[in-house]
């Protein structure tokens, strides 16, 4: 076996031993969130409209809420990137009947 061959195989192994020993005892980051802290942020509201707060709005305004709370996630339209899609691609909600 090769000098090369030699150092490849024992960077790889200490790499391997290196990543299972970080994987054992986690990241360490940051600390567990809290029920509270959760159900602040555990928002499913089905279309529906189970799962909505109490209230009143209209459209427009729900368009104001969307747009400083919910595009940098789900897209200027609903359409995901970086997270869920919200509409669209379901037969019977299809994206491109949007306006």
């Amino acid at each position: 076996m090769s000098t090369r061959n030699s150092l490849l195989i024992a960077v790889s192994a200490l790499a391997l031993i290196s990543a299972v020993a970080v994987a054992a005892d986690g990241p360490n980051l940051g600390r567990v969130a809290t029920p509270e802290e959760i159900a602040a942020w555990d928002v499913s509201i089905g279309p529906d409209g189970v799962g909505l707060p109490p209230g009143s709005g209209t459209p427009k305004q729900g368009e104001t809420v969307y747009l400083a709370k919910c595009v940098a996630c789900h897209g200027e339209r609903g359409a995901g990137k970086p997270n869920d899609q919200l509409v669209g691609g379901q037969a019977h909600f299809p994206a491109t009947n949007l306006q």
